[in-house]
């Protein structure tokens, strides 16, 4: 498999896939990711003396709120360590971020991360999900005594950062080991992972692994899997976390 190839030809259909237009003051800036209503995401940047503002217009809360969507006290500190972990305020119900021009790309990069993983919470109700699902597995972690990092990041060859939910550190007898959890497995979300993976590979150990935890009480989009498994990730259902072949992968 020729993996600079692939790599190569993802990143010359995001940058095809991205369109923008001037409104007002803004320039609208729409993706080719989805978002959970299935419309293309969309921010808006401004100059702003030497750097440059970005805003998402508040889009992304409103839209979870007239789902039905609580902020629990439980998810509103969930909902700021992702603001933390990408470096995104929030403002009422606006997402907002602040960079200089020079970092423009790589604050776009993280500005659009942010805003995925929060419309990710959109499928988090409590028909599902007793608690938010990184929780659960950091109780899970800890219940089988595995040691791991959390909220880590590495810079890739592009020069992008990309934020990792967990780091399982090499052992004698494993390698070193990244992992994500997915508590909405869709196309989007898949395609996000893989793209920070195959820029971080390069910079990690030749032997390193990316492991996700894909939350199957929610619907697995069709393909996730097998994109996943095609590019050498190890994929763990949560229902299936007790088989004894992924303890193996995530013990020491």
């Amino acid at each position: 498999m020729d993996i600079q190839k692939l790599v190569d030809e993802y990143a010359a259909w995001l940058k095809s896939e991205i369109t923008f237009e001037r409104v007002g003051e803004y320039y609208e800036i729409t993706t080719p990711y989805l978002d959970n209503a299935n419309d293309y995401l969309q921010i808006y940047v401004r100059q702003d003396g030497d750097d440059i503002f970005f805003t998402d217009d508040s889009a992304t809360i409103r839209a979870l709120k007239m789902s039905g969507f609580q902020f629990t006290p439980n998810r509103k500190i969930y909902l700021q360590k992702i603001l933390n972990q990408y470096g995104v305020r929030l403002n009422g119900d606006e997402l907002t971020a602040k960079a200089p021009t020079k970092s423009f790309a790589q604050k776009k990069h993280l500005f659009i991360q942010a805003i995925l993983r929060i419309d990710d919470m959109f499928a988090i109700t409590k028909s599902k999900v007793a608690s938010l699902f990184l929780d659960d597995i950091q109780a899970f972690f800890e219940e089988q005594e595995i040691y791991y990092s959390d909220n880590v990041q590495f810079t890739g060859t592009s020069g992008f950062t990309h934020s990792y939910d967990f780091l399982l550190q090499r052992t004698k007898t494993k390698p070193e080991r990244l992992c994500q959890a997915i508590n909405n497995p869709n196309k989007s979300s898949m395609g996000n992972i893989l793209f920070a993976w195959n820029d971080t590979k390069p910079s990690r150990k030749k032997d390193s692994q990316l492991i996700v935890i894909l939350n199957d009480q929610n619907s697995i989009g069709r393909g996730v899997e097998d994109a996943f498994i095609n590019y050498d990730a190890k994929v763990i259902r949560w229902s299936e976390r007790n088989r004894n072949e992924n303890l193996s992968l995530i013990s020491a």
